[in-house]
């Protein structure tokens, strides 16, 4: 970025130095004398830039046209596409009377909005300032837009100042919007405007809205960190034994093994080395060696996603003369980053968030089941907590100090679960490990092994878990010895076990040993009033991570999530919280206004539901409600609810004085 002089606005008296510039305009293209213009240095070495280009200064500017398909093809993709509007059209509406017309370019300087006065933007078609237009400084001359993308800092340009004579009734402010991640310009904001309207601070408000901007793309950042760091905790209790890396889109490493450091693969701003330069445009699955240490490492590239985008990846480094111990994970798992020690529990009983009775029903049957050695069975729907129950029936029992291991059955290929789980010995079969690997079953003796998604376990593996829980023991594959084993077995599934043993898929002796005590977690449509408390807790979660403060929550909100059908149950009410987070400004309120449409057509009541539209039955009812559970606590009750105390005795007094009108 270059020196404060290129970002210095037009001063007060350039009105004064307007036909001195214009001077050192005519004699740098008539006769190619190089005359400072007043104060701006930069603007004679962008005319430099142009004249070397061929840029002819008598033409009109931008001849480079994007039929308006591509234009909205451009906006349709662009990584701002969501983000920009609102601010576009505040702007608008600030700057309207200055007849000013604002402007959003992509980074190769194409327009792909433009906003502002009819009358001014008919005017502006006379140099084809238009959407689809390209305002490059090598296609168009000295201008805010293309000079900005060249220094890669804001800059004014006014009246002569512009190489291009056509451009020359005109003053415009631009400032490049970077992506926190990769620090790459995205687009530009510009302000542009006739001469005589020149606004004096429009430099200092297009840098503004570009720093807001760059801080909700922050925002998202760190919600894109915040799902590299959970796909993280997954896999490190799935693969312990391997050695992972995670990275941002910036390739900033988010978590890694210890030994990664010790190869010396990150450098001092914690950017990974020996990516290869068509690293982005890399497939999942990719790979290529690099140098450790003592050996050389197969590098293997899982891109990770959230809301269909990529945000992410996670490098599995598997050493090139260890053939088969570190096996590439499946496509579209689990990713995360693996870890040395040995996976832990991090779920307690008091972590569970809910309070409806059918949740409060499973958890003190899990905790009575906790203080025995019986198998569990956890029965739910997808996405309703079953791993985390899991980890609480672990942490309240005696294996508590011991491992928890995870096992997702239907996230390993079928001729990779047998060894996966039971481990295998040296040379039992081609590409195995000469000193052999043990199994889960083996790396959570002492502790619990939880088996997701149990009914994709294969039949013809089905008596090797069988002989695990009436025996205690676990032969590897190609062995001959059994070892015995004390662990605790937990599975879940989704699927309906006695409609699979019908039909002859599931054995029918596993089903009896395993459900020897069933747990059902209901779906969040039977748990009424934990919605809201979930997005509470996930948003909190956010707000914490991401270090800006705990948003507060309308409590009308809790009538649309309770109408809602949450078909992906908890995992949904997360992902609604991190749309939420990555929209709301740092000192907004969680509103009605803050869910998707889909919320909106599920129930069309729910638009009636706002803040705006005055205190209605059901938040009264919620309000009572959260008092009740506060045993009548004022602070605590305002505290949960997200508002002052003032705030709440005044509703109180309101929904009292309507139901007691004589009062």
């Amino acid at each position: 970025m270059r020196s404060d002089l290129m970002v210095r606005p037009v001063h007060e008296g350039i009105h004064q130095a307007v036909n001195e510039t214009e001077l050192a305009w005519r004699q740098f293209v008539v006769a190619g004398e190089r005359r400072h213009v007043p104060g701006r240095p930069f603007v004679l070495e962008s005319w430099i830039r142009c004249a070397q280009k061929g840029i002819e200064p008598g033409v009109s500017a931008a001849q480079k046209i994007l039929s308006e398909s591509t234009v909205n093809e451009l906006w349709a993709s662009h990584m701002l596409h969501e983000n920009i509007d609102p601010y576009i059209q505040s702007l608008t509406d600030t700057m309207m009377p200055s007849r000013h017309l604002v402007v959003f370019t992509d980074a190769q300087g194409f327009i792909l909005k433009i906003s502002g006065e009819s009358s001014v933007r008919q005017l502006a078609e006379n140099m084809n300032f238009v959407p689809g237009s390209n305002w490059f400084e090598d296609q168009a001359g000295t201008n805010a837009i293309g000079t900005c993308l060249a220094l890669g800092a804001p800059v004014q340009i006014f009246a002569a100042e512009h190489y291009c004579a056509p451009v020359h009734p005109w003053t415009c402010s631009a400032a490049p919007i970077r992506d926190p991640a990769t620090h790459e310009i995205l687009g530009v904001i510009d302000l542009t405007g006739l001469r005589e309207y020149h606004h004096p601070h429009s430099l200092a408000v297009v840098q503004s809205i570009a720093r807001a901007i760059e801080d909700r793309l922050r925002d998202t950042l760190e919600i894109e960190r915040f799902t590299i760091f959970g796909d993280y905790l997954e896999l490190a209790t799935r693969y312990p034994e391997t050695l992972l890396i995670a990275l941002d889109r910036g390739h900033q490493v988010i978590r890694c093994s210890s030994a990664v450091w010790e190869h010396g693969w990150v450098d001092s701003n914690n950017q990974l080395l020996h990516l290869p330069p068509e690293f982005s445009r890399l497939a999942d699955g990719s790979s290529w060696e690099v140098d450790g240490s003592h050996q050389r490492w197969k590098w293997i590239l899982h891109h990770c996603y959230r809301q269909h985008q990529r945000v992410g990846a996670i490098i599995q480094a598997v050493p090139t003369g260890v053939q088969g111990r570190n096996r590439s994970l499946p496509a579209g798992k689990g990713r995360g980053v693996g870890k040395d020690d040995n996976p832990v529990a991090t779920i307690s009983f008091n972590n569970l968030v809910g309070n409806s009775p059918k949740f409060l029903d499973a958890v003190n049957q899990a905790r009575a089941v906790a203080r025995s050695d019986a198998p569990v069975l956890i029965l739910g729907e997808t996405g309703t907590g079953k791993e985390l129950m899991a980890q609480a029936i672990h942490s309240a029992s005696r294996y508590a100090a011991g491992p928890f291991v995870a096992v997702n059955c239907g996230a390993i290929p079928h001729e990779l679960i047998g060894s996966e789980l039971f481990g295998f010995e040296g040379g039992s079969f081609t590409g195995a490990a000469k000193e052999g690997r043990p199994g889960k079953f083996e790396l959570a003796d002492g502790g619990t092994i939880f088996l997701d998604e149990i009914g994709e376990l294969p039949l013809a593996l089905q008596p090797y878990l069988l002989r695990v829980l009436d025996l205690g023991e676990v032969t590897r594959i190609g062995g001959q010895s059994p070892f015995r084993l004390n662990v605790r077995v937990i599975a879940a599934t989704n699927q309906d076990l006695e409609t699979m043993v019908e039909n002859g898929t599931f054995r029918r002796d596993l089903y009896y040993r395993l459900n020897v005590i069933a747990i059902v977690l209901p779906p969040i449509r039977e748990r009424p009033g934990d919605a809201i408390r979930l997005l509470e807790h996930f948003v909190t979660r956010i707000a914490q991570k991401t270090g800006r403060p705990v948003p507060p929550i309308s409590p009308a909100l809790s009538v649309a999530l309770d109408r809602y059908p949450w078909r992906g149950n908890v995992r949904e009410i997360r992902n609604l919280a991190e749309r939420i987070m990555a929209a709301l400004p740092v000192d907004g309120t969680v509103t009605i206004k803050a869910l998707p449409d889909a919320f909106r057509q599920a129930d069309p009541e729910m638009n009636l539901l706002t803040p705006d539209s005055g205190l209605r039955q059901q938040e009264i009812d919620w309000i009572r409600h959260v008092l009740e559970e506060c045993h009548g606590n004022i602070s605590l009750a305002a505290k949960r609810l997200g508002i002052h105390r003032s705030t709440l005795y005044r509703k109180l007094s309101t929904a009292d004085r309507r139901q007691n009108p004589s009062r």
